[in-house]
């Protein structure tokens, strides 16, 4: 015990300067003279187009219950182009057409059950990107 007392009391009366002086610099200056210095790294260019300062885009999901999985699908997919709508006007983004794009459609999930003569209710999510340019 006495021994891990004393280990903890040295490691805490190390300086900072003691520390700086056995450890290399974090940054080291480069050498002007090798040609790596001198010449700037290669940018690596993504497949995806970078997004221009002047358009204006919003990430959204919506879910919505209907029956059977294409027309809950149908459903959130209308209402989603719906609430974008009212989101860019609440916004106030200026009346142009947004588009559509990365759309995604999430879990389909059983919301009801009403047996082989009804049918069944699923709640699916659809998520988009919507820019206005």
């Amino acid at each position: 015990m006495s021994k891990l007392i004393a280990a903890a009391t040295a490691l805490t009366l190390l300086s900072a300067p003691a520390l700086a002086q056995t450890l290399p610099p974090a940054n080291p200056a480069p050498a002007a003279s090798t040609p790596a210095a001198a010449t700037p790294p290669a940018v690596k260019r993504s497949a995806k187009p970078a997004v221009r300062a002047t358009e204006r885009c919003m990430r959204l999901p919506l879910s919505d219950v209907a029956f059977g999985k294409e027309g809950s699908i149908a459903a959130a997919r209308q209402k989603l182009d719906e609430y974008a709508a009212a989101e860019a006007k609440r916004r106030n983004w200026p009346a142009t057409p947004l588009v559509k794009s990365n759309e995604v459609v999430g879990n389909c999930d059983v919301y009801l059950d009403f047996g082989p003569l009804i049918g069944t209710e699923y709640r699916c999510l659809v998520t988009a990107t919507f820019c206005q340019k």
